[in-house]
């Protein structure tokens, strides 16, 4: 009878232990999946405090139109006089561009002013290093503009009145926004422009914290299994 009741306090104490560590795993599951949420903007002149949808005021840079870091009231200025009120800068300051040039340029200025997402690159005052951009994008930018003109090739640092100083997209992305952008060849990359959801979440996800080790199938797989196991109480008897 002894052994019996010894028996059922250890089992009732192993069940215990074990929904304490299950719960544990749970949360810090659920704290790596956390991080990956995007709750703040980069700290620019322009830039929102939090990211947030807009409305039908937004008139430009729609890719970001359900979760924008910048204001209806940018993309109406940037419809009306691209940049050349918000800077004093003209994107035309050797040449007149090409429409398909301009439009990588008027896509790469939404993309710092309205991605959430750049916040895990963000070092002060707006400016981001070395956020990484697909190949296959910088590729295609240079392709667009490879036969239009420039005068500098670091757009942030100064103009030098060269012309033809890109080589290839990689140069493209690598210098032309100083070290902002980095031409990445991996998967782990971001695009300017898109359509429907943002595929530049998942890049978010796989740059932060302990989740960059760890895939978003693998750990909502783990958090489905260890509910089952938690909760089910056959598993700890």
């Amino acid at each position: 009878m002894l052994d019996l009741r010894m028996h059922s306090h250890i089992a009732i104490m192993a069940r215990e232990v074990a929904v304490l560590v299950c719960l544990l795993l749970l949360t810090i599951i659920g704290f790596i999946c956390g991080q990956d949420e995007v709750t703040q903007c980069i700290d620019g002149p322009l830039h929102k405090d939090k990211p947030s949808p807009e409305g039908s005021g937004y008139v430009e840079c729609l890719s970001w139109k359900d979760k924008s870091c910048c204001t209806a009231k940018f993309t109406q200025e940037l419809q009306r006089n691209k940049v050349e009120v918000l800077y004093n800068f003209s994107w035309n300051h050797c040449n007149t561009l090409s429409q398909a040039c301009e439009q990588f340029i008027k896509d790469e200025e939404c993309f710092w002013q309205c991605e959430p997402n750049l916040i895990k690159w963000h070092t002060k005052e707006g400016a981001v290093n070395r956020v990484p951009i697909c190949s296959k994008y910088c590729d295609d930018w240079f392709e667009a503009c490879k036969d239009d003109m420039t005068c500098a090739q670091d757009w942030l640092n100064g103009f030098n009145f060269t012309s033809n100083v890109y080589k290839d997209g990689k140069g493209l992305c690598n210098t032309m926004w100083g070290k902002s952008f980095h031409y990445e060849t991996s998967q782990n990359c971001m695009v300017m422009k898109f359509s429907g959801s943002n595929p530049n979440n998942a890049v978010t996800a796989s740059a932060s914290g302990l989740s960059k080790f760890i895939s978003p199938v693998f750990v909502l797989t783990l958090a489905g299994l260890l509910t089952i196991f938690c909760f089910d109480w056959r598993y700890l008897e």
